[in-house]
């Protein structure tokens, strides 16, 4: 009698491994659209329309601009640090502890920096979505006034990387889920204030200024309300080179965090 021999399929390459994670978590994004995505959408904007359209008419010009201009970019920079922020946080802390989704993928081909880097990509993604969103929206107003306003979305999703990066490194060391009140109370909200986002740094005491210098949402608003106004400086190479700084950084430390997290 002859043997049948059995082959094994050919394994996916990891880009297909990684793009599998990411279709994962759109297609569980996408069941709920509505309520997904209006939250982190409509927030920066109810922000600008109560900011800087009825501030507007008690303020002068801010940086050479009007004061909607000048809040515009910064609600672009806002909306993928939120929508990163409670993704990583509260959505992975449910797909970790409660859904054991990552239990089970990792039970499949997939394995651990696989999976890390789809939901960082999908986070991104994401967090690009909604920067794109908010300046189709304010751009309608006349609120921007640049063709560089076009690189928001990227600029989006190097913010949403840096953000998810930060919230994962957060997640991996918390073990209930209400203390993320901590983080995203005490971190993440004065980031949002003390970032250049809604008031010029300028007007703070110069060792707050300091301070601020070292949030990676003061470099993203930087860049972002450059390419809607249209006004670039050689210290924006700075501000790139600091938000590509803080993903390097963080990259290592999240993942070797959350791996004794999962895996150990």
């Amino acid at each position: 009698m002859s043997e049948t021999a059995f082959e094994l399929p050919a394994p996916q390459p990891m880009y297909r491994r990684v793009f599998s994670v990411w279709r994962r978590h759109q297609r569980v994004y996408f069941k709920f659209l509505l309520a997904n995505i209006l939250p982190p959408f409509l927030e920066p904007l109810m922000v600008i329309l109560a900011l800087g359209v009825g501030l507007a008419s008690y303020m002068g010009l801010v940086g050479g601009v009007s004061y909607a201009v000048f809040l515009a970019p910064g609600m672009m920079a806002a909306s993928p640090m939120w929508s990163s922020s409670f993704e990583t946080t509260y959505g992975t802390f449910i797909r970790m502890e409660y859904e054991k989704i990552y239990e089970a993928i990792l039970g499949s081909p997939v394995s651990f920096v696989e999976m890390l880097l789809g939901e960082l990509l999908w986070v991104a993604s994401k967090a690009a979505m909604f920067s794109l969103g908010v300046l189709l929206v304010v751009g309608s107003f006349g609120l921007v006034g640049s063709w560089w306003s076009l690189l928001v979305p990227l600029l989006g999703f190097l913010g949403g990387m840096i953000f998810a990066l930060l919230g994962i490194l957060v997640t991996s060391q918390v073990r209930e889920i209400n203390n993320f009140n901590f983080y995203l109370t005490g971190v993440i909200t004065p980031m949002y204030f003390f970032s250049g986002a809604i008031f010029p740094l300028e007007q703070l005491p110069i060792p707050l200024q300091h301070l601020c210098g070292v949030l990676p949402m003061t470099y993203l608003v930087g860049l972002m309300r450059a390419c809607c106004i249209g006004r670039f400086t050689p210290g924006l190479l700075l501000d790139l080179a600091v938000c590509l700084a803080y993903c390097a950084a963080l990259w290592p430390l999240a993942a070797s965090q959350l791996r004794k997290r999962i895996v150990v």
